[in-house]
C-alpha cells in the first residue's frame, strides 16, 4: 500500500468536501493511504511569490521538511498548492544559497530541507504509483461514449520541467473511466480563476470562451482536477446568464467525481449535489 502525506491546502476542505471525500474513497478503494499533515501553513498561492519570495520559499520548504521528517512523498489534491510546492522543490534543488538561507530559518523548529520528499498531485500519483491497469480493474460502472472535456489548470502544465506533468496523464485516467476525451481548441487557455479578484469582467469571458469551446466541441461533461479552476467553470455558468444571456448546462466534475462513479460508488459518496450545474445527467447514463 502506497503512503503518502496529504497536504490539502486551504482552498479544498474550507470549500469543496465534495472534493475531498471523493478522494479519499477513491484512494481507499485503490489502497492508498493518505495521511493528513499536522502542523503546515498555506502555501501561498498564487500571491506570496509576488510579494515576499524569500517568505513564499521558507513557508514551502517547511512543508516539505515536514513531510521528509515524517517519511513519504507530498500529495495535493489542488493545482495551486502543487505549484508552488513543486516549484520550491525544483528552485532549492538549484539554488544552495537560497536553500542555507531557508535552512537557516528551518532549523530553528528543528527542520530542515533536504529535497528527498517530492510533491506530487493526486491525480499523478494515482497514474504513476496505482496505474492505468490497476484502476481498470476497479470499473465497474464505465461511462462509455460519455463525452469529457478536460480542464488542466495552468499550474499542472507550466512550466514543464519544474511540474513534470503532461496532459496524457489526465488523458488516459480519463479514458480509463470509459469516458471519451473530447478535444476542443481553448484546452490550453486559462479559465479565469485568478484573474477573477482583479478584473471579474475579464474572468467571466475567459470562463465563457472556455465554456463555448468545450460544448461547441461536443462535450457533455467537463473534468478538473483543481478546486479554483473547478470552481471558476462551474459557478460562471450562473453568471454567464447575466453578463451574455447564455446558458450552458455543462457538468463540471472534479476528477476523484468521476473516477468514484465508474467505481460503483453512487452521488452521495463522490457528493454530486454540491455541483452548482446539476450532473443527474450523468447519473441517468449509469443507470441505464
Amino acid at each position: 500500500m502506497p503512503s503518502y502525506n496529504l497536504y490539502m491546502g486551504c482552498s479544498v476542505p474550507a470549500n469543496y468536501p465534495n472534493y475531498e471525500a471523493a478522494m479519499l474513497k477513491v484512494a481507499k478503494e485503490l489502497g492508498m493511504e493518505l495521511e493528513y499533515m499536522e502542523g503546515v501553513a498555506c502555501c501561498g498561492s498564487p500571491n506570496l511569490r509576488a510579494i515576499d519570495f524569500m517568505g513564499w520559499l521558507t513557508v514551502n520548504a517547511r512543508t516539505i521538511a515536514i513531510a521528509e521528517k515524517n517519511g513519504h512523498d507530498i500529495v495535493t489534491p489542488c493545482n495551486g498548492c502543487f505549484a508552488s510546492l513543486k516549484d520550491v522543490y525544483h528552485h532549492l534543488k538549484h539554488d544552495d544559497a537560497h536553500k542555507k538561507q531557508v535552512n537557516a530559518v528551518l532549523k530553528k523548529e528543528g527542520l530542515e530541507f533536504k529535497g528527498i520528499s517530492k510533491p506530487r498531485h493526486f491525480v499523478e500519483a494515482l497514474y504513476s504509483d496505482i496505474g492505468i491497469e490497476e484502476i481498470q480493474k476497479k470499473i465497474t460502472k464505465p461511462l462509455d461514449g460519455v463525452g469529457i472535456a478536460i480542464h488542466y489548470g495552468c499550474h499542472v502544465l507550466r512550466p514543464k520541467d519544474v511540474t513534470e506533468f503532461s496532459p496524457e496523464i489526465y488523458q488516459e485516467l480519463v479514458k480509463v473511466t470509459g469516458a471519451t476525451v473530447i478535444d476542443y481548441p481553448l484546452w490550453k487557455q486559462c479559465c479565469g480563476a485568478t484573474v477573477l479578484p482583479v478584473n471579474e469582467e475579464l474572468a467571466i469571458r475567459l470562463a465563457r470562451d472556455k465554456l463555448k469551446s468545450m460544448t461547441e466541441a461536443g462535450a457533455v461533461f467537463a473534468t478538473v482536477a483543481c478546486p479554483a479552476c473547478g470552481n471558476q467553470l462551474d459557478l460562471q455558468q450562473l453568471g454567464l446568464k447575466e453578463s451574455y444571456g447564455e446558458e450552458y448546462n455543462l457538468p463540471v466534475l472534479l476528477y476523484p467525481q468521476i473516477l468514484g462513479l465508474a467505481m460503483g460508488m453512487d452521488e452521495d459518496d463522490v457528493g454530486l449535489s454540491m455541483n452548482r450545474v446539476p450532473a443527474g445527467s450523468i447519473i441517468e447514463h449509469l443507470t441505464e
